[in-house]
């Protein structure tokens, strides 16, 4: 049965190869691939925060503007700590 190389990828990684091998060094990770995985998962969790955020800032523009809001007493309750 021939070897097959799924999961497996060439890349270029530039200057932040160096990056990865400091952090492998400094025994945050076992070895470079490792390193590159959790920048991909990383990324990944950044993206969804990212969506999160902008559903809620949709939804809240949504919900319209609340006229009984007095920027001037927020602001002071908020210097004041009331």
């Amino acid at each position: 049965m021939p070897a097959t190389r799924e999961g497996f990828a060439s890349v270029n990684l530039g200057a932040a190869k160096q990056i990865g091998l400091r952090l492998v060094a400094q025994g945050r990770f076992e070895n470079l691939s490792d390193a590159c995985r959790a920048g991909l998962r990383r990324l990944e969790q950044d993206a969804r925060v990212v969506e999160r955020l902008v559903a809620l800032g949709q939804e809240g523009m949504a919900s319209g503007v609340d006229d009984s809001f007095e920027i001037d007493a927020f602001v002071e309750e908020v210097r004041t700590g009331a």
